[in-house]
């Protein structure tokens, strides 16, 4: 895209972290902003700062599990700026535990639904206006090393994660057939300073007693891993950092977005010991 001045960006998870500190990339690029997320008080606070910096400003609560919610957020997008040029599908959140644990089904599939299916419905449900109208346009979806690369205990999280790299791949090669003015790209950092480690303050009430329930009875191990888990959250890179990658990105029409150099050697490993049937080993870890 040559220019996003008077251009209009839609993204979710916008109240925090990364979803926010794109609006005010964009916003200082001239962007119209269109800002989704679950959380009402913040992503109220997230929407004032937003306009009193002088930004164009549209807000709805939107839960991505919801496929017409986001498409109200379609309409919605619509109706104040006319035409959609960036789509950051980026709502997220962390957790999810272990394969073989038979309690953990719902959990799982309240990550999965955010994590992936929220990605799903976002690109279904903005797509078709944005193929259609045929101005320069680009989709962001938020992945994750997680992606890219496993890690024990984050069984949900990753497949998720997997399948947004390959929705975003499918996704490229038939824009690139079909719409090419429709660039696409699929942000992959390792850890970033965001809320992630506090997913679960956004779980229904009833996930939300389990996992309490889960973590006091969690053992020596577990409780040590999650603390892990959010030490090296808080030591990971700025959200600006990742909200430059994703500008670039855009500007430059590049698929992949790795936010970190330190991962480059980890999916260099992975691609090689798959050609060489080497069987997975512990060594990788990321979030969003």
């Amino acid at each position: 895209m040559d220019s996003l001045n008077g251009r209009t960006a839609v993204i979710t998870g916008a109240a925090s972290g990364i979803g926010l500190e794109l609006a005010h990339r964009f916003g200082r690029e001239g962007m119209n902003l269109v800002l989704a997320d679950v959380e009402a008080p913040a992503l109220d606070t997230a929407s004032a700062a937003l306009s009193d910096a002088g930004y164009p400003v549209e807000s709805m609560v939107v839960d991505v599990r919801e496929l017409e919610a986001i498409q109200a957020l379609e309409a919605l997008a619509r109706e104040r700026f006319t035409n959609v040029h960036v789509l950051c599908n980026n709502a997220g959140v962390g957790g999810g535990g272990s394969v073989a644990d038979l309690d953990n089904l719902e959990l799982w599939k309240w990550v999965i639904d955010i994590d992936l299916w929220g990605v799903i419905y976002g690109c279904k449900a903005f797509l078709p206006a944005m193929i259609e109208h045929g101005e320069p346009c680009h989709v962001v979806n938020t992945a994750s090393m997680a992606g890219l690369g496993s890690t024990p205990g984050m069984g949900a999280y990753s497949v998720a994660k997997y399948g947004v790299v390959a929705l975003s791949e499918t996704l490229s090669m038939e824009m690139s057939q079909d719409a090419p003015q429709v660039g696409v790209s699929v942000l992959c950092p390792a850890f970033v300073r965001t809320a992630i480690a506090d997913s679960g303050r956004n779980l229904p009430d009833d996930l939300k007693t389990q996992v309490e329930e889960r973590m006091a009875n969690a053992s020596p191990e577990q409780a040590a891993m999650s603390d892990f888990i959010s030490a090296l959250v808080e030591g990971g890179i700025s959200t600006e950092i990742v909200a430059d990658a994703v500008h670039d990105a855009v500007m430059n029409n590049n698929f992949w977005i790795l936010t970190h150099d330190d991962s480059r050697p980890h999916v260099l490993g992975r691609a090689k010991s798959i050609v060489e049937g080497i069987n997975p080993k512990i060594g990788f870890a990321s979030n969003n």
